[in-house]
């Protein structure tokens, strides 16, 4: 069973996914949280980032880096780097897929950026 800790937030942002082969895949992020994030890509995508939909490699988690810019309140952006592990891979139509992703460890201040980001959010949601 699937266990949220933290709240979803709905983005819609372009990604750069780069895989333990150092392929990049640009991709679509459609929700962030303090613990991780969703991305939407095609099938083609999909098994570059995940062979035949397998999110696990060798009994290990396939890790990935991911590279996005959030939107502060004020208009600037928010650099967001961090490592992550594939936690689930689902087709959602012939052609799209949605991919789970669990951070493993973020750049530089990314941690404080993405609570200070969901908090916001948060607040103009009420």
């Amino acid at each position: 069973m699937e266990r949220r800790f933290y709240q979803r937030i709905p983005v819609q942002v372009s990604a750069m996914v780069t895989t333990g082969d150092g392929v990049c895949i640009k991709v679509v992020v459609i929700d962030v949280s303090r613990g991780g994030l969703s991305v939407e890509c095609n099938i083609t995508q999909r098994n570059m980032l995940t062979p035949g939909g397998s999110f696990v490699r060798d009994g290990r988690p396939v890790s990935v880096f991911v590279e996005l810019n959030l939107s502060n309140d004020d208009e600037s952006l928010s650099k967001i780097v961090a490592r992550c592990h594939v936690v689930f891979s689902r087709r959602m139509s012939s052609d799209q897929c949605k991919i789970g992703l669990r951070y493993a460890d973020i750049e530089n201040n990314g941690h404080e950026q993405l609570a200070r980001l969901i908090a916001e959010s948060l607040k103009t949601q009420v």
